[in-house]
C-alpha cells in the first residue's frame, strides 16, 4: 500500500497487524541484522548491504551477563569485549592480568570515558520539611543541615570505592555536559560548604576529624534555623512536622556494595553525636527503591541519574507551579515546586543560544542547591575492555568519547587472525 505521492505509507490507520507481524524480526539499515535470541544470547549476522560496506566481522553475539562475570569472561576467553563497572577492584584485577601491571597490556586493553550521568543523594521535600511547608526557609535549613553532614564524607567515600576512576562533583549535573559549572568559573562553589551565615565551613589544612566537627557545628546552626531545640550541642526536640530520626534507602545489594554506602554510615555515626538518628536501609533488590519512592515511602535515597547530551532540566525539576500545569515526569521524587525555576527551565528550552542557556542553567542549579533536595556525590568513569589477544585493537574506533562509543564503528572491528 506504499504510495508516497498519495500520502500512503503501507498500512491502514489503526490496524497494527503489520507492525505486530514484524516484532520478532526487526528491520533496519544497520551494520548487523538480528538472527535469533536463544538461551540468553542474541545472535547477529553482518548486513552485506550496509551503506558503509559489509562489516569486517561476520557474526556477533551479545551475551546476557552479570556484572561480576564480565571481567572474568574476558580473562577466560568467553567474552571478547565488555563493560564492567569500573571500580577500584576492577582496576586492580585488570592490572594483575596484564604483564606490564597497567590497565592496557598484553591481555586486556581498557578504554575509559566519563559516564553520561552522575551519582547523587536525593531528599524528598515532601518528607523532609518543617510544618508541611516544603519551600520555607526552615524546611530548606533542615535539608541543608543533613546535606552538610553528607558532604563532609564525599571525598573519602568516593576515593575508597572508585580510587582514581571517579571524582566528587558539586552541582547536580554530569561533568560531561557543556552546561556543567567548572572550578575555574568565578562563582563556582563547593556543595554545602557554607554555614547558616554564609561563612566557609572548612579551612585549608583541616584534618578529617576537624572537618567532621566543623560540619556538625554548621549542621547545628541549620537545625536551629529550622526550629530544632539545641542544648549543649545536641538536638533535644524537633519542630512541628520534622523529626529526630530519618531513614535513607540505598540499593547496595544488602551488603553495602554501593559508592555512597560509606558516606551514609559515616554520616549516621556523626549525626548521632548531635542527637539525630539516621537509619540506613540497605536494599537487596534495587527495584524496591523505585517502588518505595513512587509510594512516597522514601525520605532520602542514593541513586544515579542517566543524562542526555542536551542538559534539559524539565523532566527532573519542572514543577508546573509557574504555568499551572502538571509537574514534569520525575519531579515527584524531589517534590520541588519553584515558579522561578520553572520559568528559567522554560526560557532555556526556548533558546538555541548555548552561552545563554549555560547562564540560565547555572541559575537553575543554584536554585536546586538552595532547595537542598539533591546532594551531588560523584562523576564516575565508564570502561570498555577488549581482549588484546583476540581483538585487533587497531580496528577499534580510535576516538571513543562519552557520546561516541566503540559500537559507532563496529563494522570496522576485526578479530585477530
Amino acid at each position: 500500500k506504499y504510495d508516497y505521492d498519495n500520502n500512503k505509507f503501507g498500512f491502514d490507520k489503526g490496524d497494527l497487524s503489520t507492525a505486530r507481524a514484524k516484532t520478532t524480526q526487526p528491520v533496519g539499515a544497520g551494520p548487523y541484522k538480528f538472527i535469533k535470541f536463544e538461551n540468553g544470547v542474541v545472535y547477529f549476522e553482518a548486513n552485506k548491504d550496509y551503506y558503509k560496506g559489509a562489516p569486517k566481522t561476520n557474526n556477533i553475539q551479545f551475551l546476557e551477563s552479570q556484572d561480576t562475570d564480565k571481567l572474568n569472561g574476558v580473562i577466560t576467553g568467553t567474552i571478547d569485549i565488555t563493560d564492567p563497572s569500573y571500580s577500584q577492584d576492577t582496576v586492580k584485577a585488570i592490572k594483575a592480568e596484564n604483564s606490564n601491571g597497567e590497565v592496557t597490556g598484553d591481555k586486556i586493553t581498557t578504554n575509559t570515558v566519563d559516564n553520561l550521568g552522575y551519582g547523587y543523594l536525593g531528599i524528598s521535600a515532601k518528607a523532609v520539611n518543617v510544618g508541611g511547608k516544603i519551600d520555607s526557609d526552615e524546611s530548606k535549613a533542615l535539608r541543608k543541615a543533613l546535606a552538610t553532614v553528607y558532604c563532609a564524607y564525599r571525598d573519602v567515600t568516593v576515593s575508597s570505592y572508585y580510587g582514581d576512576t571517579a571524582e566528587v562533583i558539586n552541582y547536580p549535573i554530569s561533568n560531561t555536559s557543556w552546561a556543567a559549572p567548572q572550578p575555574t568559573d568565578e562563582d563556582y562553589a563547593i556543595a554545602f560548604s557554607k554555614d547558616v551565615d554564609g561563612n566557609d565551613i572548612y579551612t585549608e589544612g583541616m584534618t578529617d576529624d576537624e572537618k567532621t566537627e566543623a560540619a556538625l557545628k554548621a549542621a547545628l546552626g541549620y537545625f536551629e534555623k529550622a526550629g530544632y531545640t539545641v542544648k549543649d550541642g545536641k538536638l533535644t526536640a524537633a519542630p512541628e512536622g520534622a523529626k529526630l530520626e530519618y531513614e535513607v534507602w540505598i540499593p547496595a545489594d544488602g551488603s553495602g556494595d554501593h559508592p555512597s554506602f560509606n558516606m551514609l554510615t559515616d554520616a549516621s555515626k556523626a549525626l548521632e553525636k548531635i542527637g539525630m538518628k539516621l537509619v540506613v536501609k540497605d536494599l537487596a533488590n534495587s527495584a524496591d527503591l523505585w517502588t518505595g519512592i513512587e509510594a512516597d515511602q522514601v525520605p532520602m535515597w542514593c541513586a544515579a541519574w542517566g543524562a542526555t547530551p542536551d542538559p534539559d532540566m524539565y523532566q527532573v525539576y519542572y514543577s508546573g507551579v509557574e504555568s499551572g500545569k502538571d509537574a514534569g515526569g520525575s519531579n515527584y521524587m524531589y517534590d520541588i515546586a519553584d515558579a522561578q525555576l520553572d520559568k528559567l527551565i522554560m526560557d532555556a528550552r526556548a533558546s538555541f543560544d548555548q552561552a545563554y542557556r549555560k547562564t540560565i542553567y547555572k541559575q537553575c542549579l543554584d536554585i536546586i542547591v538552595d532547595w537542598a533536595v539533591e546532594v551531588p556525590v560523584y562523576q564516575r568513569q565508564n570502561a570498555v575492555i577488549f581482549s588484546t589477544e583476540r581483538v585487533n585493537i587497531d580496528t577499534v574506533t580510535p576516538d571513543i568519547t562519552t557520546f561516541y562509543g566503540w559500537m559507532s564503528e563496529v563494522n570496522n572491528t576485526e578479530l585477530n587472525k
